[in-house]
């Protein structure tokens, strides 16, 4: 019987349960994983990026691997290499001038790790004065600048048949102190780079899925890092992330990460906490994959439906972010000529469409986070 290549939520959340299972040392529903569309595979791989670990696994247990997690895998495994590469030519170049760099979150695994997971970048943090020289560095390499600067790092930096390079000046939602460049440690194998202390490498992974990007919650890529990461703290360390998970607005998300990422380490059985996380993110890539990309509505709509799902502090800190007075010029040509001739009504127009915005795709992700938590209960 021919395979429909229509992507089914339902049949990828029931991928991720087999997942869960299988990366965590379990005996999976195997039918879940035999029986699922093409579409359905692609989706949930997109979504989920565990296809190296899957594969592995699935070996492990002298099972056929499947087409699609194959193909999927061999890509990630691509990325890996093309990091590995970028960041060993990034370490050349800073020892080489003298400038300290941190690798950052995925990049640490794809040098170190015996387990890496899928990269779509590499990040490395340098101090505010240096990036732009490391920046500048890598274009005399014959890299080229691409994008806007952002409000951590300086403008991309790609090369043909590559992952693409940030390099950071600061870190989104977490303050970058002397401890910090203090607690950082040399990566073996790799001259000139370092990584953050154990403690801070996993609190920058809890908080890049959780905070930054909170489409992201959940990702089994994202639990598998910090699972990696929690082997590398102590008792010591660990403690001292869960005193900083205790004080911040969105503890029980964090904790519930962490604890989730603990399970899948310790091969316990996992109870998914992000299932509708994960329903809302198939929904998106998968039956309303025709919306398509707009670069100014679509993050506006999606920091929405997250924070639907999240609760109501996601939901009071959106509506706090979209009333906050904006700290950089538009990006927008004519509202940032507006901004120049009068800066009062400038803001102001900006404030307005930012709240209007939000009102607006509210409205929109009401009904498809109603859906995800319909079909992930």
């Amino acid at each position: 019987m021919k395979v429909s290549a229509r992507a089914s939520v339902r049949d990828a959340l029931r991928l991720r349960a087999a997942a869960l299972d299988l990366l965590g040392g379990r005996q999976p529903d195997w039918s879940g994983l035999d029986a699922s569309s093409a579409g359905t595979w692609d989706v949930f791989l997109r979504t989920e990026r565990c296809a190296l670990a899957l594969k592995a696994r699935i070996a492990a247990a002298e099972r056929a691997v499947p087409d699609h997690v194959e193909t999927a895998s061999t890509r990630e495994l691509q990325r890996i290499l093309s990091a590995r590469g970028q960041l060993l030519r990034i370490g050349q170049l800073a020892a080489a001038h003298g400038i300290p760099a941190i690798v950052l979150k995925g990049g640490v695994a794809a040098l170190i790790s015996p387990a890496p997971v899928d990269v779509q970048d590499v990040d490395v943090l340098a101090r505010p004065l240096q990036a732009e020289r490391l920046a500048g560095l890598l274009d005399e390499e014959g890299f080229l600048g691409t994008g806007p600067v952002g409000t951590a790092h300086v403008a991309q930096r790609i090369s043909p048949n590559a992952v693409q390079i940030e390099v950071h000046f600061a870190l989104n939602d977490i303050e970058v102190t002397d401890g910090m460049w203090n607690h950082a440690r040399p990566l073996d194998g790799a001259a000139g780079l370092s990584r953050l202390g154990a403690a801070d490498h996993l609190w920058h992974l809890l908080v890049h899925t959780v905070v930054t990007h909170p489409h992201r919650r959940g990702a089994l890529r994202d639990v598998l890092l910090a699972g990696e990461a929690l082997r590398d703290c102590s008792p010591v360390e660990l403690k001292d992330v869960e005193g900083r998970i205790a004080i911040h607005p969105l503890s029980q998300t964090l904790d519930e990460l962490l604890d989730m990422a603990r399970d899948l380490r310790d091969g316990l059985p996992v109870r998914d906490r992000f299932r509708r996380d994960a329903a809302a993110n198939y929904l998106l890539r998968g039956p309303l994959g025709w919306l398509g990309f707009s670069r100014f509505w679509t993050p506006a709509f999606v920091t929405a439906l997250f924070a639907q799902l999240g609760g109501p502090v996601g939901r009071r800190a959106e509506w706090a972010l979209a009333c906050h007075r904006p700290q950089w010029s538009s990006p927008w040509g004519f509202a940032a000529r507006l901004e120049l001739r009068s800066p009062r009504i400038g803001r102001w127009s900006r404030t307005a469409v930012r709240i209007t915005r939000l009102i607006v795709v509210r409205m929109a992700a009401w009904p498809v986070a109603m859906a995800a938590r319909r079909l992930a209960s």
